[in-house]
C-alpha cells in the first residue's frame, strides 16, 4: 500500500511541476539591463532646456528685483529714524521702530513665499521637460533593451557604459 502511495505521489509530483515552474517564472528578467539619464544635464545643455531654464532665470530676477527693491526701501527707513532718534519724543520713536519691525518680518515672509514660489516653479520646468522627454526616454530604452532607466542624481555610482543622457540629449529640441 505504501508502494502505490509513494508512485501516486511521484506522478502526481510530475504532473505538477510543470505549473509550478510556469508559476516560477515572472515577467521579471532575471539580469535587468538598467540605463542612467541625467536630467539636470538635460536641462542645462539641451534648446529645450535652455530656454525652460531662460524663462525661470527671468521670473526669478523679476522677482528678486522686487525684493531688493523692498529691502533698499527698509534699509532707507531704518536709516532715517536712527537720525530721527534724537528729535523724536521717546514713544513715537518706539512706535515708529515697532512699524519697522513688522515691516521687516512682513518682508521674511515675503522672502520666504518667493523660494516657496521659486521651488515651485523649478519643479513644475523639470516636470515639463521630463513630459517632452518621456517618451523620448521611452524610445531608448526600448531601442537599446533596456528595463530600468534611473535619473542620474539617483544613483551613487554607475557605469558611465550605462549613460543614455547623450543620446536623449541628441533627440532634445
Amino acid at each position: 500500500m505504501n508502494r502505490y502511495l509513494a508512485l501516486g505521489i511521484f506522478g502526481f509530483g510530475l504532473m505538477v511541476s510543470p505549473v509550478l515552474m510556469g508559476l516560477a517564472k515572472s515577467g521579471v528578467p532575471t539580469a535587468p539591463k538598467i540605463g542612467v539619464i541625467d536630467l539636470s544635464n538635460t536641462l542645462s545643455t539641451t534648446p529645450a532646456g535652455k530656454r525652460a531654464n531662460e524663462a525661470f532665470e527671468k521670473t526669478r530676477k523679476a522677482k528678486q528685483s522686487e525684493l531688493d527693491k523692498q529691502q533698499k526701501d527698509l534699509q532707507a527707513a531704518s536709516a532715517d529714524l536712527d537720525k530721527q532718534k534724537g528729535v523724536l519724543k521717546p514713544d513715537a520713536f518706539e512706535a515708529k521702530r515697532a512699524e519697522l519691525e513688522k515691516k521687516f518680518v512682513d518682508l521674511q515672509q515675503v522672502y520666504v513665499k518667493l523660494e516657496r514660489e521659486l521651488s515651485t516653479d523649478r519643479s513644475k520646468l523639470i516636470r515639463d521637460l521630463l513630459k517632452q522627454a518621456s517618451p523620448k526616454i521611452e524610445a531608448i530604452a526600448k531601442a537599446e533593451g533596456i528595463n530600468i532607466i534611473l535619473d542620474h542624481d539617483a544613483v551613487v555610482y554607475a557605469d558611465p557604459t550605462v549613460d543614455l543622457t547623450p543620446q536623449l540629449n541628441a533627440q532634445m529640441k
